[in-house]
């Protein structure tokens, strides 16, 4: 590999890790918990606080899928115990869960209306 594309993978991965984002807690509701197979009763979340989220115990390495659906496009991520964004899209996000130890550890699904909007949600958790 010459030295412009190793420049340029570097540079696409530096951007990646930017992107990431640290929910602040005063910016997320917790409406709740979720397990592996479940999915949610009608989440009601208003336009403030931002973003509402649900809490899940998972291993590490776990491969994890959430998906979120709602009234309108729905924004969704996975993030860590210190709310740091590991994965975002549209509907469904999809990640491994980083390792870290033997012992489970808390993960949250955030969401949100793509337009801030308050709506109602359901989440659904899944261990792929």
């Amino acid at each position: 590999m010459n030295m412009r594309c190793s420049l340029c993978i570097f540079m696409l991965c530096g951007l990646g890790l930017l992107a990431a984002e640290r929910f602040s807690p005063a910016d997320v509701k917790i409406l709740g918990d979720i397990d592996y197979g479940q999915t949610s009763a009608t989440l009601e979340c208003g336009e403030t606080p931002k973003y509402c989220a649900l809490v899940f115990n998972a291993m590490s390495g776990d491969r994890v899928e959430a998906q979120v659906k709602g009234d309108g496009k729905v924004l969704v991520s996975i993030a860590d115990g210190g709310l740091m964004e590991l994965a975002r899209s549209t509907g469904t996000a999809t990640v491994t869960l980083p390792s870290a130890g033997p012992d489970p550890m808390t993960f949250y699904v955030v969401f949100r209306d793509s337009e801030g909007k308050a709506g109602k949600f359901t989440v659904v958790l899944k261990k792929l």
